[in-house]
């Protein structure tokens, strides 16, 4: 399948890229569709995000889960969409983001 970047080469894909915005791409985790990316988090290299944030979009204020880069299976360019390998719930569990008022 064109587009389709699998562990390091979609990595490597990335780092080669001037700019690659993963917002907004869909999220498909082991058990179905999981949310979207709505930030990047950058710290350790200004062209690569080391964390992205992800929209579980199921409370009234969103829930927002930050994810290592590195948990990215892979990333299809074309259907803006990423798949982790974790279940949905992993992903809802992962470290959160919390709404500042």
């Amino acid at each position: 399948m064109a587009g389709i970047r699998t562990s390091a080469k979609w990595i490597e894909i990335l780092e080669n890229e001037e700019e690659v915005d993963l917002n907004g791409f869909r999220v498909e985790a082991l058990d179905g569709g999981a949310g979207r990316i709505e930030q990047m988090l950058f710290w350790s290299n200004a062209s690569m995000p080391d964390y992205v944030v992800v929209d579980t979009g199921r409370w009234f204020f969103g829930h927002k889960s930050v994810l290592p880069i590195q948990f990215i299976e892979e990333v299809d360019l074309e259907n803006r969409c990423l798949r982790i390998p974790m279940s949905k719930k992993q992903i809802r569990d992962a470290s959160q983001v919390l709404p500042i008022f």
